[in-house]
């Protein structure tokens, strides 16, 4: 996961605003896979990654049905 964050980081260049630190993939990735880890275990279930995509899905929805509300 690190590795596509750092090719992600990669991709949007120095050219940032605002600039970012050397160590943000590392900690976006940390902070994802917190949230993840429902039980604090140290590992993502494929339950536990299950529930986190419903609930993007879920949101995603919402924002679609909102937009077509306005």
């Amino acid at each position: 996961m690190l590795d596509i964050m750092k090719a992600i980081y990669d991709m949007m260049g120095k050219c940032t605003y605002p600039v970012l630190k050397e160590d943000a993939p590392r900690q976006h990735v940390e902070t994802f896979f917190q949230k993840m880890d429902k039980n604090k275990d140290g590992v993502v279930t494929i339950d536990e990654f299950i529930e986190i995509r419903n609930l993007y899905l879920l949101a995603n929805a919402i924002r679609v049905l909102h937009r077509l509300l306005e």
